[in-house]
């Protein structure tokens, strides 16, 4: 939300510089995120008035304009031919530099001096609507030579709020102006709405009918005619832009001033278009079609609310109007609209037909019911203002569902214990005033001796929430407002209290803490995210409808769309990591991360089940640690030998990689890891479609571990073994298989048939060629054998080889080669 800071002072006093503002916003829970400046032009570009226009004596495509800049008339050569004796216009004068970084000096054309320069609004960085093309002509009275500064709405300091979704009431200037003013104790200065009603009653041109109560709370709608489409004044233009919103034409920019001014969202029909002028809030039939203002034609369900007239819908509730009902140049009379529809369903709506906008972000947030009236009049009042016309007589307003005041009951016991200091009931009642809360103290409105007020639990205030302040529904809420205002910084400091004892670190932790060691030794950093998520993630990855981690918890009260959820893996996190980066130009990359992941328990309805997980993220090239070894890209191989290292620093042996085709994963790049007989995690590249959707130009690789099958596997007991005392035999094998059998399941197998004699086995070569049958491979291996007590004989290693070859044979059809 961009909050123009001169725009804002004309609703508030402000006692404060935009910086001072921004800080006191963000200390009391509005945090601002920056204060820019919007339109910075030089001091040296002043308003001009134009006395007279001649053509240039050598060229016919020139002029002459002697302009008055407030000193003394100039002579300046101009290529424009929209302006005339009177008009004010924008002046450069020698030595000014504009937007795009040019200087103005003085310059002779076609033999003509001209000192200085008449600019457009491109020139000016602005991007305006005219009625012609060329020079700016400004539409505001002043004396030649006031700078442009002091007299159109630019250099603007502009606040940009990072609103919480819980305050929709900040959406609008003049629910910040209320803000401003809990902290200074200022008063709000409405803008003018009066309206000056003529010609037809509206009941006799149009009626609104809500079909579904429960998602259009209230609908208002008023009629005018006689008007004229045109550019809106430049100011009006100039504060749209300051608050990111592109001016179209008067109507339009009305209806967008109006939502910036009160966060209500309005929309204007071409009445004439309405089928019998009439207005049906209904859900869309299916099989029904509209096409929107962005041309495109959408395809309606009922699950989605529309406006429709007597006929077919002509406008998305709350989040874009039809385009047969457009407001055009020939538009002689139009339909206003301000209504007040159900955030679920229009969030809803606009995610379905991936139409987001200011609007629907203000109607999934919620809006106040009771502005309804006070927009319509303001918007009506600034449109006979801009383009002229008839505001016709009367104002539809239905309204099935009034809002019911709510009251909370608010000790000030309560404040002192929350916030553990002691707050004066005068400051309570300050505090809650500001914040327009109307403030009753129950002894007040009620004496029966169980409302009375009670000497031990302090006063008792019953508390009206404004319609505004939907985000007040408990008396912990209006605490919380207490504590803003009053200011976090002013909580006095306290020791803590509690017991000390003596603890250590529990098995689990000891793993997780030696897990982190071992990787950060193998050259990876570690990383900590959110443990929240967008459920966008979960469709991004691919994940099967029957997946588990598909059943995000969902928050109810979400800081954004992109935190809604409970992480269920430590994928998304990581990726967006990686994101982040590889757009810094960070391209070789090896990160982790260890923490825990949210999945619903069957078993316990209210807390999910936790899962302490790792994930591994590795892109680019290795870490070159030796100048006379280059690095090289990491592959999948590296990934898999960091994992192996894992593993046998935390003293897990009984492990095996099985080939695995994951969703999130590429097709013939994934394992699975399996410890002790069950399924610790996976690794491989991710896959070409998530790469592509994530625009990431090189591979990277992916592993996630549960930690949970390691804290049962781990041994981090150091234990020693004494130097052999007896010789070892070594023994080469070599088995044709089959290209489908699993060299991993080969030495699992090799080793039970070894058993304690078999000290090490390694895989050495694997061989494709003419002497080997067609789909099958030759994979060799080292083996080691040795007793601890003894020298072993040939014929017990012969004997442990037959009853490999034995094994290897029923299991695979391997074949042992021999000489």
């Amino acid at each position: 939300m961009k909050v123009p800071f001169n725009w804002l002072r004309e609703y508030v006093e402000i006692p404060y510089s935009p910086e001072e503002l921004a800080e006191r916003l963000t200390m009391s829970g509005i945090e601002v995120g920056a204060v820019n400046r919007f339109a910075p032009l030089d001091d040296n570009i002043v308003a001009a008035k134009i006395e007279n226009v001649s053509l240039h004596p050598g060229s016919e495509k020139l002029q002459i304009v002697e302009v008055n800049a407030g000193s003394r008339l100039l002579k300046i050569v101009c290529g424009a031919w929209n302006i005339k004796k009177g008009d004010l216009v924008p002046f450069a004068l020698p030595g000014a530099v504009l937007p795009g970084g040019q200087e103005i000096q003085a310059a002779e054309v076609k033999g003509i001096l001209s000192p200085g320069m008449l600019c457009s609004a491109g020139e000016l960085g602005l991007d305006l609507v005219q009625n012609e093309d060329g020079i700016l002509v400004i539409d505001e009275v002043c004396k030649p030579g006031t700078r442009l500064t002091d007299i159109l709405f630019i250099n603007e300091p502009v606040l940009e709020l990072e609103l919480t979704p819980n305050r929709s009431d900040c959406l609008g200037l003049l629910g910040v102006a209320y803000e401003v003013a809990a902290h200074t104790g200022g008063r709000i200065i409405l803008p003018s709405f009066e309206v000056e009603e003529k010609g037809r009653d509206i009941h006799e041109l149009t009626e609104v009918s809500i079909l579904e109560p429960d998602l259009c709370y209230r609908y208002t709608a008023r009629v005018m005619e006689g008007f004229r489409i045109a550019p809106s004044p430049l100011n009006m233009q100039l504060r749209l832009l300051s608050a990111g919103v592109r001016s179209i034409y008067n109507l339009v920019d009305v209806t967008n001033y109006v939502m910036w001014e009160t966060g209500f969202p309005m929309h204007a029909f071409d009445y004439d278009k309405l089928e019998k002028g009439k207005i049906r809030v209904r859900r869309a039939q299916p099989g029904e079609k509209i096409v929107t203002l962005d041309g495109l034609s959408r395809n309606l369900d009922s699950e989605i609310l529309v406006i429709a007239d007597d006929r077919v819908p002509v406008g998305l509730a709350g989040v874009m109007g039809g385009e047969y009902t457009e407001i055009t140049g020939e538009t002689t009379r139009l339909l206003l609209e301000a209504a007040c529809f159900n955030p679920m369903n229009i969030r809803m709506t606009a995610r379905r037909m991936n139409l987001p906008s200011e609007a629907s972000q203000r109607y999934e947030k919620g809006v106040d019911p009771e502005g309804a009236v006070f927009a319509q009049n303001r918007a009506v009042h600034l449109i006979q203002q801009t383009a002229g016309g008839e505001i016709c007589r009367g104002m539809i307003d239905n309204y099935p569902k009034p809002y019911l005041v709510p009251r909370i009951t608010l000790r000030s016991k309560k404040v002192d214990e929350v916030l553990g200091f002691s707050v004066g009931e005068g400051e309570i009642e300050g505090i809650l005033d500001r914040l327009h809360l109307k403030v009753q103290p129950v002894s007040d409105i009620a004496t029966s001796s169980s409302c009375c007020r009670e000497k031990s639990q302090g006063a008792v205030y019953s508390i009206e929430v404004p319609s505004f302040r939907g985000d007040i529904k408990e008396e912990i809420d209006l605490i919380e407002e207490i504590a803003r205002i009053k200011g976090f910084d002013n909580i006095p400091v306290t020791l803590p209290v509690g017991v000390i004892t003596a603890g250590r670190p529990s098995e689990e932790r000891r793993v997780m803490d030696r897990a982190k060691d071992i990787l950060v030794s193998c050259g990876l950093q570690e990383i900590i995210t959110l443990s929240f998520m967008s459920p966008r993630f979960l469709d991004e990855l691919n994940l099967p409808s029957e997946d588990l981690r598909r059943s995000a918890i969902k928050l109810q009260n979400p800081l954004s769309e992109e935190q809604s959820v409970l992480r269920t893996t430590l994928i998304p996190g990581a990726l967006q990591v990686m994101q982040y980066n590889f757009n810094r130009q960070t391209e070789h990359q090896l990160l982790f991360e260890i923490g825990k992941v949210f999945l619903p328990d069957g078993e316990n309805e209210k807390l999910p089940l936790e899962k302490v997980m790792a994930c591994l993220a590795l892109s680019g090239s290795t870490p070159q640690n030796d100048w006379q070894k280059p690095s090289s890209p990491i592959d999948y191989y590296y990934l898999k030998g960091i994992l192996e290292t894992l593993l046998n620093s935390l003293g897990i042996d009984n492990y095996r990689w099985i080939p695995e085709q994951l969703p999130l994963l590429h097709p013939v790049r994934g394992a699975k890891l399996i410890v002790d007989g069950k399924e610790a995690g996976f690794l491989g590249a991710i896959h070409p479609a998530l790469q592509e959707k994530l625009q990431f130009r090189q591979d990277v690789y992916l592993a996630e571990l549960d930690l949970r099958v390691f804290f049962g596997s781990a041994s981090l007991l150091p234990s020693f073994m004494p130097l052999p005392r007896f010789p070892s035999v070594f023994r080469d094998v070599a088995f044709t298989v089959s290209e489908e059998v699993s060299a991993g399941d080969i030495m699992q197998d090799i080793r039970e048939c070894g058993g304690p004699l078999l000290e090490d086995i390694k895989l050495f070569d694997v061989y494709k060629g003419k002497q080997i049958p067609e789909g099958s491979l030759s994979l060799a291996f080292a083996l080691t054998f040795r007793h601890s007590e003894r020298t072993l004989k040939d014929e017990e290693i012969d004997k442990i080889q037959d009853a490999m070859e034995t094994i290897l044979h029923q299991k695979y059809k391997a074949v042992l080669r021999k000489l």
